[in-house]
């Protein structure tokens, strides 16, 4: 059986009208602003990290302008990710304590320790919170105080104690909420640090030049009484008694961080083929700490006193563990360079060989004195070493 109902026509009405209301209401958002009218969106709202790299600790500096006044006991809330319910940050760490709060500009903000410490000034609030669980921190306003509308908020997280970074690269949401009307996100982005290379080759050009006669050397009293080359030391004739001093310029130019220095031995005294030699500085005993020259003694039935020789540099500070090993405007003299490696150039710092004196170059000298027993020979000879090293 069927069965018709009749509808008056005021009633059609009235349900048309209904429909197209709800209709208009979907149509215009009624439902969110039903949901959302005390809610307004903060302007300039930023989060400025400290450092931005994965799961590094990192201070938080929020800033953001007020659009309605932040009342009397409203409470201020900062979520840190709270979009997947993940909530990467790591607070824990976090007291109230690291929490400053201040006006950049448009008002004034007194923050307080904590709520007993509130005395009525119009624009106090204090640090209420810091939740680890959710991770957010909450400010309140004091019971009977205001931060008015218009006012650049400054909240900086992290002082002695810093908030965590997440240890996923990715963009993360700031949110602004609690019972306050002031609401809004921002994004941090966290991301790998970018690690910026380069490379400078090492530079390094060590040089041994001559030095011609009549030169003086480190303020020895005898002027250089011939002329070298970069690979021969030419004493010549030797007289008794006369001694003679001849002299190598060395050069270095290096970007080594921490400089470079040069060293030089001789494989043997002055030695000559019947077998005689020409002794070390002074009389033979190979004398290390520097010393002013004197001749040889000259003692019959002792060779080692009837010649020696002796080096000297215009280096006057070098690294050894006497600075001042070649004496300062005086010449000093060692003997103990035979299959000894002793310093005579050095500096701490990248150089150019036009530097000057014991900074890019330096003048090492050799000086030579027989009396009359030494022995006859026309070939007396040694090798001399150099070696330069930078230093890194």
């Amino acid at each position: 059986m069927n069965t018709a109902f009749a509808i008056p026509g005021n009633t059609l009405r009235y349900v048309a009208a209904v429909t197209v209301l709800a209709l208009l209401a979907w149509a215009t958002g009624l439902p969110a602003f039903i949901n959302h009218a005390k809610a307004a969106n903060v302007s300039t709202f930023s989060d400025t990290l400290s450092d931005s790299d994965l799961g590094v600790d990192a201070t938080h500096t929020i800033q953001f302008e007020l659009v309605d006044d932040f009342n009397a006991s409203e409470t201020l809330t900062v979520t840190f990710d709270p979009v997947d319910g993940d909530y990467d940050f790591d607070l824990t760490s976090v007291a109230l304590g690291d929490i400053a709060v201040s006006a950049v500009s448009g008002g004034t903000i007194n923050q307080v320790p904590a709520v007993g410490s509130c005395t009525g000034d119009p624009s106090q609030l204090y640090a209420s919170d810091v939740n680890t669980v959710t991770d957010y921190i909450e400010l309140t306003v004091c019971s009977s105080d205001t931060i008015t509308s218009g006012t650049v908020m400054e909240i900086v997280v992290g002082s002695t104690n810093f908030i965590n970074n997440p240890s996923t690269a990715g963009s993360y949401v700031i949110r602004l909420g609690g019972t306050n009307s002031n609401e809004g996100d921002a994004r941090v982005a966290i991301i790998d640090d970018v690690t910026v290379t380069a490379q400078v080759n090492t530079q390094f050009t060590f040089s041994i030049n001559p030095v011609d006669a009549g030169v003086a050397v480190n303020d020895d009293v005898t002027v250089t009484s011939g002329t070298t080359t970069a690979t021969s030391v030419p004493f010549g004739v030797l007289a008794p008694n006369v001694p003679k001093l001849l002299a190598q310029e060395l050069r270095v130019d290096t970007n080594a961080f921490n400089g470079f220095a040069v060293t030089v031995e001789a494989d043997q005294t002055l030695t000559a083929g019947n077998g005689a030699t020409i002794d070390t500085f002074t009389d033979g005993t190979d004398v290390a700490s520097s010393t002013q020259w004197t001749g040889p003694a000259g003692t019959m039935g002792s060779p080692d006193t009837y010649g020696h020789w002796g080096l000297t540099s215009d280096d006057d500070v070098v690294s050894s563990t006497t600075p001042n090993l070649w004496g300062s405007s005086e010449a000093l003299y060692v003997g103990d360079f035979v299959n000894n490696p002793v310093e005579v150039f050095y500096h701490n710092t990248p150089v150019q060989n036009d530097a000057g004196m014991g900074v890019g170059s330096t003048t090492v000298a050799y000086k030579v004195e027989v009396m009359e027993l030494q022995e006859a020979a026309k070939d007396y000879t040694a090798t001399l070493t150099y070696i330069a090293t930078p230093v890194f």
